[in-house]
């Protein structure tokens, strides 16, 4: 028998993240990068998505209270990547007006010394999606 996850709320929560993040990445792309009528589609599926996150959220620091656990760490493709397909690209997802909770959250992930040692360097990234999908484009 092997070690599993916790039954309940948090294990819910990490498989909604687990595919979340299998999808994520394409959809994020596609949110991007991708086509004006695929963007779109993008967009509502990754609001949803978000708006999910936000209400699991209720006022708690991280998705397991007060310390980071590893429905957090599942998380980073919110905590960090988004925010670097965001200004690589110049389209906006995670606002904080439409996603207050889920900003500070993703602030505070990210300020977590053992995330911040380990996370790849900002600058390279978006210069490297950059080069690979195509630059900033504000009107999209």
């Amino acid at each position: 028998m092997g070690i599993g996850f916790p039954l309940g709320p948090v294990r819910s929560l990490r498989l909604t993240f687990v595919t979340a993040r299998r999808s994520s990445i394409a959809g994020f792309k596609a949110c991007c990068w991708g086509e004006e009528k695929e963007r779109e589609k993008a967009k509502e599926e990754a609001f949803e998505k978000l708006q999910f996150l936000e209400n699991e959220l209720k006022e708690k620091r991280f998705f397991g209270g007060e310390n980071i656990g590893l429905v957090d760490i599942t998380g980073n493709i919110i905590g960090y990547w988004i925010g670097v397909f965001e200004e690589a690209s110049g389209v906006k997802l995670l606002t904080r007006e439409k996603f207050p909770k889920l900003c500070n959250w993703a602030d505070e992930f990210v300020r977590v010394s053992a995330i911040k040692e380990n996370l790849p360097p900002r600058d390279k990234l978006i210069a490297t999606l950059r080069r690979r999908l195509g630059g900033a484009n504000a009107s999209k």
